[in-house]
């Protein structure tokens, strides 16, 4: 008769993202078997290698911009602004996941990326890409190219969460900095035209 687990996978991955976060990928398996409450032969059955569980396990967190994607109930740089935001208290839950992820012997982008096709990561710039293309379409926004739209969006908060999580700001930036940024990207850095 087989024995029931002590612990579902998914509570095995989410103690394993803690335990890789909080040491790196060097940390022994030892670790994260005993705070996951099992023996090491018990994680080795249920993935081969360490770097099998550590790719397992690092899975961004899930994002969820549609509700505010699709919320037109503010226009213009407010709408922006909010994106922004949004993106950046993303970006805030997703970059302590990056780091350990990004630093770890033998990580590929592209290999992480084809074992996870529907990374959040993938998610929220399809999301934005696509919000940028009806923004267009629908006259809110000028003739911009939606992907370069996004990107800059994107990495204006991934640059903001890194820079706090290096401690810069005392590790927040005021949010009237994101706000006069977004402000910034709105009206373009182009001199204006009227003399």
């Amino acid at each position: 008769m087989a024995r029931t687990k002590t612990i579902s996978d998914e509570d095995l991955l989410a103690v394993a993202r803690q335990v890789f976060v909080e040491k790196g990928f060097a940390v022994p398996a030892k670790l994260i078997a005993r705070r996951a409450g099992l023996s090491e032969g018990v994680l080795f059955q249920r993935f081969a290698t360490k770097r099998e569980l550590f790719f397992a396990a690092m899975l961004l967190p899930a994002v969820d911009l549609t509700r505010l994607l699709g919320a037109r109930k503010r226009g213009g740089v407010a709408h922006l602004q909010a994106i922004a935001q949004a993106t950046t208290d993303y970006f805030r839950s997703a970059i302590p996941v990056l780091m350990p992820l990004m630093t770890s012997p033998g990580f590929r982008l592209e290999e992480f990326a084809a074992r996870h096709p529907d990374s959040p990561l993938d998610i929220l710039r399809r999301d934005l890409v696509a919000f940028f293309v009806e923004e267009r379409r629908g006259g809110h926004i000028g003739p911009v190219d939606p992907g370069a739209a996004a990107l800059t969006i994107v990495g204006m908060a991934q640059s903001i969460a890194f820079f706090e999580h290096m401690g810069a700001h005392g590790g927040r930036f005021p949010p009237e900095l994101l706000r006069r940024a977004v402000s910034c990207l709105w009206n373009g850095l182009a001199p204006s035209r009227t003399k």
